[in-house]
């Protein structure tokens, strides 16, 4: 069994017995008195300070907990909005046309049929992924504006349709009529 710190120091020779038998008297001496009303009032004080930051951690804690809470909710009831959106607005197509996009660096693809394909290149509809069951769905571009609106991380692509210049807007408005062959000028 090891040996105490007095004893050890007894045998190193650094303390003498009658100095060892002081200190312990002077210990016993000091444990069995009374402590003084100063002593208790700061061993209140301290207690209480004690408390209060243990208070103020416990208030910081719950505080903290009830954000992540709320941020929680906020998301869960925006993924929500999102899903009720392409639930409600998903145009239901099937076709025997191909449509294909991109999505995380991969080439997908859809059936389509060759009206709605002319939409989708033309920017008027929009395509996003349906969280629910993990297919591609057909939106209108404004509902895919308000999913974008709530979260950026949602999947939804929209065709950029070219920007024409006015002189080919002008010959697309005048596409349909045909020029004749003996026209002079």
């Amino acid at each position: 069994m090891a040996l105490s710190l007095q004893e050890q120091l007894k045998q190193a020779g650094l303390v003498d017995e009658k100095r060892a038998k002081q200190l312990e008297r002077a210990k016993r001496k000091d444990s069995n008195k009374p402590q003084k009303k100063s002593e208790k009032k700061n061993a209140k004080k301290e207690a209480e300070i004690a408390r209060q930051q243990k208070r103020q951690e416990i208030i910081e804690r719950d505080r903290k907990l009830n954000e992540e809470r709320n941020r929680d909710g906020e998301w869960r009831a925006k993924m929500a909005q999102i899903r009720q959106l392409i639930e409600t607005n998903a145009v239901k197509v099937t076709g025997e046309l191909k449509y294909n996009f991109t999505h995380d660096g991969k080439v997908k693809q859809l059936w389509v049929d060759s009206r709605t394909r002319e939409q989708l290149s033309a920017g008027s509809l929009a395509i996003s992924e349906s969280k629910a069951d993990g297919k591609y769905v057909i939106i209108p571009v404004d509902v895919a504006h308000k999913i974008q609106e709530r979260s950026n991380e949602h999947f939804v692509t929209i065709a950029n349709p070219k920007k024409l210049s006015k002189l080919e807007l002008e010959e697309q408005a005048y596409a349909d009529f045909a020029i004749p062959d003996d026209l002079d000028w």
